[in-house]
C-alpha cells in the first residue's frame, strides 16, 4: 500500500469532460492514413489524417492546460509525467520491435536510416533528422524508413515544449489579448508553412518543420479557449451545418488532395478546418452524435495511437522482404497487414498501455525514461556499427564467395558482359555489393598551400609531375574511376615509366556544370595550370531530368542530387543551355591547347541495385539491360551531351565499351557472378579498376606532346 505522501507525488487526474466523438474524430482520422500507405490510390489524399491529429491533440491537451493554468495547478513535470505515461509504452514496443526486425532483414544502408530515425525518435526530433536528409515525405525511397512515421510525434512534442508558456499567458490577459496572441501565433505559422514550400527544391520545410506546422495545433487550442467552462457562451451556431461543412471539408482531402501537390500550403487547410468545424459543433451536432460518438468508432478511436505506431513497420518491413508481390505470402498481403495493427494496437493498450497508466508506482516515469534512454543509445549504436548489428551482413561475410580474378575480354578489350557465364549469383555475392565504395586508396588529399587552390574535397594521384597534368572535374562518377588510374600508375611504377599527375577537383552529388557552387573556382582552376588533359565524368540524367516550362536565362538551376523530386524547377530550355555551357567551356580550354575528354551516358538505374536482385531471400532478378532501350529512353539527353562534345572537338568516353557487349549490359558480371555497381549508376571498385580500360587513353593523351 503506498503512503499518504508517496500518493501525493504522483500526477493528479487531470480530466477534462469526455467527448466521444472526439474519439471518433480519431478513427476517422486514423483509417485514411493507414488505407493510404497500403493501396495509395484507393485514397489518395488520406496523409492528411495525420492533420486531423493535430487538431485533435492541440484542443485536447489546450483544454487540460487551460483547466490547470486556471486552478494554479500546472507543471511542466506533471504535465511530461502524463505525456511519457501516455506516448511511451507502445512506442517504446514499437521501437523494439522494430530494432529486432531490422536487424534481421536489413543491410547496412538502409539499417542505418532507420537506426538514424530511431534515435532522433528517442529524442522526438524524428522530423528533423528526417528533414536534414532532404527525405521527402512522398519520395519512394523516403517510404522505406519503417520510423519514418515518427516525424508526426516530433512535431507534437516540439509543440509543447513552448505551448504551456503560451497558455500561461493567455490566461492572464483579457479575453481579446488572449484570442489576438494565439491569432498571432496561427498566421505567423501558417504564412511560414506557406512561404517553405519549395525551399531547397521540395517541401520538406513546410512538411517537417515544426514551425511550419504549430498553426494546426494552435487552432485546436484557440478551440479549447473557446470552449473553457469560464468563457462566455458562442454565439449560437447551427451545429449541423458546422459539422456538415466540416465533414466536407475532410472528405474533399481525402479525395481530392494528393501527393503531387504543394501539401501542406493551403491545401491543409481543408483537414484542418474540417477537424475545427465538427470539434466546434460540440458533441451534440448530428455528425458528432449519430456517427462519431457510435461503438465502433469511439473503440477504433481508443486505440488508433497504436494503429498508427504499428501499421507503418509492419508494411515497410514486409514491403522489405518481399518486394515483389508475386512472392509475397497471402497473409503478408497489405490489408491483412493493417487488421494486424489493429489486433496488436487493441493488445498494446489492454495488456501494456492501461496497465503502465493505472499503476500508481513512483517508478513509472522514471522506467519508462530509461527505456527511451536505452533506445538512444541502442539508435546511435545501430548508427554506427550497422554491419555488426545486420544478420544478413553478418551471414555473407562467413558466406564462401569466389574469388577468381578471371576478366572477361573483347578482342583483349575488358568486358563486363562478354559471355561465357563463368559464375552463377548467389545471395552472398549480391550482399557484397551493399556500400562496396572505396575509391582513395594511394591517393593524397590536396593541400592548403597546394598551386591548384584548397578544397577539402579535391584528391591527387602522382604529385609533382605537373608538366603532364591531369585535372577530373565531375561527381561521384569521376570519383568512382580512381581505383583504374590507380592500377595504371602501380604498373607504370612497375615498368618504371613516368606517369601524370591527377587532381581530382571533384565532389558527390555536384556537377561539372555552372550550378555547382565551386565550379567557376575549378575552372579558374585549370586556367591557372594549364594541364595537358582535362577529364569530365557526371551522372547527366540525376542533374538534367526537366520536369517544368519555365526558362532561368544564362545560369539556370541543375536538379538536385539524389531524385529528390520531380525538378519542376527546370525546363528543356534549361537544359540546352546547361549543355551550351558546357561545350562552350570545353570549346575555351580546346583553344588553350588542352586536352578535353568527356563521358556520355552509360546503362544505370535500378535493374543494377543488388536489392532489387533479390526477392525473399532469393536471387530473382539479373536479367541484362539493353543498351539500345537504354539510349532509347534517354535519347534526348544523350543527343545533346554528345552533339556538345562532337561540336567542342572533344573526345568522347563512354563506359559502355567496357560494360556492354553488342546490345546487352550485364548487371552481374559473367567472371564473377556478381554486381558490377554498388547501387543504381556506381561502379564498385573492382570493376573500375579492372574493366574501365576506356578512361586509359586520358592518361595517354597527357604523356604526348
Amino acid at each position: 500500500m503506498m503512503t499518504t505522501e508517496a500518493t501525493a507525488l504522483l500526477a493528479k487526474a487531470h480530466t477534462i469532460a469526455y467527448r466521444p466523438d472526439i474519439d471518433g474524430l480519431r478513427c476517422f482520422a486514423v483509417i485514411p492514413v493507414v488505407i493510404y500507405h497500403a493501396y495509395p490510390s484507393a485514397v489518395p489524399g488520406g496523409f492528411t489524417g495525420v492533420d486531423i491529429f493535430f487538431v485533435i491533440s492541440g484542443f485536447l491537451i489546450s483544454s487540460i492546460l487551460l483547466k490547470d493554468a486556471a486552478t494554479n495547478t500546472f507543471s511542466y513535470g506533471e504535465f511530461y509525467a502524463r505525456r511519457i505515461r501516455r506516448i511511451f509504452p507502445a512506442l517504446l514496443l514499437v521501437m523494439a520491435f522494430s530494432i529486432v526486425v531490422g536487424c534481421c532483414i536489413y543491410l547496412v544502408s538502409p539499417l542505418r536510416t532507420m537506426a538514424a530515425t530511431l534515435w532522433a525518435g528517442a529524442i522526438f526530433g524524428a522530423n528533423i533528422e528526417i528533414l536534414s536528409r532532404h527525405q521527402d515525405y512522398f519520395r519512394p525511397s523516403t517510404k522505406e524508413n519503417p520510423l519514418l512515421h515518427l516525424w508526426s510525434l516530433g512535431v507534437e512534442e516540439q509543440f509543447y515544449i513552448f505551448w504551456p508558456l503560451v497558455i500561461s499567458a493567455v490566461v492572464a490577459l483579457p479575453p481579446r489579448l488572449a484570442v489576438a496572441l494565439q491569432l498571432i501565433i496561427i498566421v505567423l505559422s501558417f504564412a511560414l508553412n506557406i512561404g517553405m514550400l519549395g525551399f531547397e527544391g521540395d517541401n520538406s520545410w513546410s512538411f517537417y518543420f515544426p514551425l511550419c506546422r504549430f498553426w494546426q495545433m494552435a487552432i485546436g487550442g484557440l478551440l479549447a479557449y473557446a470552449h473553457r467552462p469560464s468563457a462566455p457562451p458562442l454565439l449560437s451556431i447551427n451545429s449541423a451545418a458546422l459539422s456538415g461543412v466540416g465533414v466536407g471539408f475532410i472528405l474533399y482531402g481525402f479525395v481530392a488532395l494528393n501527393e503531387e501537390m504543394a501539401f501542406p500550403g493551403v491545401y491543409a487547410l481543408y483537414p484542418t478546418l474540417g477537424a475545427a468545424a465538427i470539434i466546434h459543433a460540440g458533441p451534440a451536432a448530428p455528425v458528432n452524435a449519430g456517427v462519431l460518438s457510435k461503438p465502433f468508432a469511439v473503440f477504433v478511436g481508443k486505440v488508433s495511437y497504436g494503429i498508427y505506431l504499428w501499421h507503418w513497420p509492419l508494411l515497410v518491413f514486409t514491403k522489405a522482404r518481399y518486394s515483389d508481390d508475386v512472392f509475397r505470402p497471402w497473409f503478408l498481403a497489405p490489408y491483412l497487414l493493417l487488421f494486424y495493427s489493429f489486433g496488436l494496437s487493441v493488445l498494446t493498450q489492454w495488456f501494456l498501455e492501461d496497465k503502465i497508466r493505472r499503476r500508481r508506482s513512483l517508478l513509472v516515469v522514471p522506467l519508462l525514461v530509461c527505456g527511451m534512454v536505452g533506445m538512444l543509445v541502442m539508435g546511435v549504436a545501430l548508427d554506427s556499427h550497422a554491419s555488426t548489428f545486420s544478420v544478413l551482413v553478418q551471414v555473407a561475410s562467413t558466406a564462401p564467395v569466389a574469388a577468381s580474378a578471371t576478366v572477361t575480354t573483347d578482342n583483349g578489350v575488358p568486358n563486363m558482359s562478354r559471355p561465357p557465364q563463368l559464375a552463377e549469383p548467389t545471395v552472398a555475392k549480391l550482399l557484397a555489393a551493399d556500400d562496396d565504395w572505396d575509391p582513395n586508396p594511394g591517393y593524397i588529399p590536396l593541400r592548403p598551400d597546394s598551386p591548384f587552390g584548397y578544397y577539402d574535397y579535391a584528391w591527387q594521384l602522382n604529385p609533382g609531375n605537373y608538366d603532364n597534368l591531369i585535372i577530373v572535374l565531375g561527381d561521384s562518377h569521376a570519383e568512382m574511376l580512381r581505383p583504374r588510374f590507380k592500377l595504371l600508375l602501380d604498373e607504370a611504377v612497375a615498368a618504371m615509366a613516368p606517369f601524370p599527375t591527377m587532381v581530382f577537383l571533384t565532389v558527390g552529388g555536384n556537377p561539372p556544370l555552372g550550378c555547382f557552387r565551386d565550379h567557376d573556382a575549378h575552372v579558374g582552376t585549370v586556367l591557372k595550370m594549364q594541364p595537358k588533359v582535362v577529364l569530365y565524368s557526371t551522372d547527366w540524367p540525376q542533374f538534367i531530368r526537366p520536369g517544368g516550362t519555365d526558362a532561368h536565362g544564362d545560369n539556370p538551376p541543375c536538379c538536385r542530387a539524389g531524385y529528390h523530386d520531380d525538378c519542376s524547377y527546370q525546363s528543356w530550355v534549361d537544359a540546352q543551355t546547361l549543355v551550351n555551357n558546357f561545350r562552350d567551356e570545353m570549346l575555351l580550354f580546346k583553344a588553350l591547347g588542352i586536352k578535353v575528354f568527356a563521358a556520355t551516358m552509360n546503362p544505370e538505374g535500378a535493374p543494377f541495385h543488388y536489392n532489387n536482385m533479390l526477392q525473399g531471400g532469393a536471387v530473382v532478378a539479373t536479367a541484362p539491360v539493353r543498351l539500345s532501350e537504354y539510349r532509347r529512353q534517354h535519347g534526348r539527353l544523350i543527343a545533346m551531351v554528345e552533339k556538345a562534345i562532337v561540336e567542342a572537338n572533344a573526345t568522347k568516353i563512354d563506359y559502355a565499351d567496357n560494360q556492354c557487349y553488342e546490345d546487352l549490359c550485364q548487371v552481374v558480371s559473367m567472371a564473377r557472378g556478381e554486381p558490377v555497381m554498388k547501387d543504381n549508376d556506381h561502379f564498385r571498385p573492382y570493376y573500375a579498376k579492372y574493366y574501365l580500360s576506356v578512361v586509359d587513353q586520358v592518361v595517354a593523351a597527357a604523356k604526348t606532346t
